[in-house]
């Protein structure tokens, strides 16, 4: 039991030792910190001025890079034009092609960074549309797992909203370049012809729909006044129930016509656009404090390394 005792004094004293030894490394680690900086002062004030003087200069002749996000509705089976436009667009933007850009952007496009597009995912609103959507979906995902179907590129066309994203140096002509953009795409032949039949097809649905709900009107309203003299009777309740049933019908039919009409209005239909959103990144500060520590940090760094390396070459030469 004594030396048991014993063992374990001698190891709680061990641990003490330990403990002290590695405190007054602390302690003389941040003396000779606070020594380097008192010793150079002056030499890191200077640094401090330098680098304070060369961000202001850069932070004011800098122009910052900000996102512009479009929410869109790419309409007439235009999805995979809209996406082939982007890479190529950006494929221009990397190569410097003025001409081809400044058709595309005008006279602000040297300002125009990059696309990107997203799909809005809604599987709900697709499905809703058709039972013959349903089905596709059923079929699709059989053949693969559904949250890779759902992040699947090919399958971004069978959503109705796409989000654009538009990167344009400086907040002056963000408007004019993302709307000299939509001009562009806007401006293809085979969809606008396109967009002319279905703008005849549906204005003629929406004008036989009214027609269809005036007749049904009429015969509700003969039958309810009991018009022997109407060609048409409804001679049950349950006919009239119909009736009615058919009347909501078209009632909600015809208000998704009218939503379709407002949405094929364009091409590339813009729905809603934030323009000069300021992309978050990793340790955004100003110029004018990143500079001063960064010339204090590679200055101190010199002397780090000279004091480790002095220290080895005296380990060395003790050994």
């Amino acid at each position: 039991m004594a030396q048991q005792n014993s063992s374990e004094e001698i190891d709680l004293g061990y641990l003490f030792k330990k403990s002290n030894d590695f405190l007054k490394g602390i302690v003389r680690g941040l003396f000779l910190i606070l020594d380097f900086f008192k010793k150079y002062f002056i030499v890191i004030i200077v640094l401090i001025l330098i680098g304070f003087a060369f961000g202001y200069f850069k932070d004011k002749g800098s122009v910052e890079l900000y996102n512009n996000e479009i929410l869109i509705i790419p309409n007439f089976e235009s999805v995979d034009y809209l996406y082939d436009k982007a890479e190529t667009i950006n494929l221009k933007i990397a190569s410097n092609d003025t001409v081809y850009l400044q058709n595309i952007f005008g006279d602000h496009y040297r300002r125009a960074k990059r696309i990107s597009l997203e799909p809005i995912v809604d599987i709900y609103n697709f499905v809703s549309k058709s039972r013959q959507n349903i089905d596709v979906l059923k079929i699709i995902s059989q053949s693969q797992d559904f949250s890779e179907y759902v992040e699947d590129m090919s399958t971004s066309k069978y959503f109705k909203y796409h989000r654009l994203n538009l990167s344009i140096v400086g907040k002056e002509h963000s408007m004019v370049i993302v709307e000299s953009f939509l001009d562009y795409l806007n401006q293809n032949k085979h969809f606008a012809n396109y967009k002319d039949t279905l703008k005849i097809a549906k204005d003629f649905q929406v004008k036989e729909y009214y027609f269809m709900l005036t007749q049904i009107d009429s015969i509700i309203k003969a039958n309810t006044r009991n018009n022997i003299n109407s060609s048409v009777s409804v001679n049950t309740i349950s006919d009239q129930s119909e009736l009615i049933e058919k009347k909501r019908q078209l009632l909600a039919e015809l208000q998704n016509l009218k939503m379709e009409q407002i949405d094929y209005s364009s091409i590339i239909k813009m729905v809603n656009a934030e323009y000069n959103i300021h992309p978050e990144t990793f340790m955004d500060i100003s110029k004018k404090i990143k500079y001063p520590l960064i010339l204090v940090f590679l200055f101190s760094l010199v002397f780090f390394i000279l004091y480790v390396f002095k220290k080895l070459k005296n380990y060395a030469n003790a050994g």
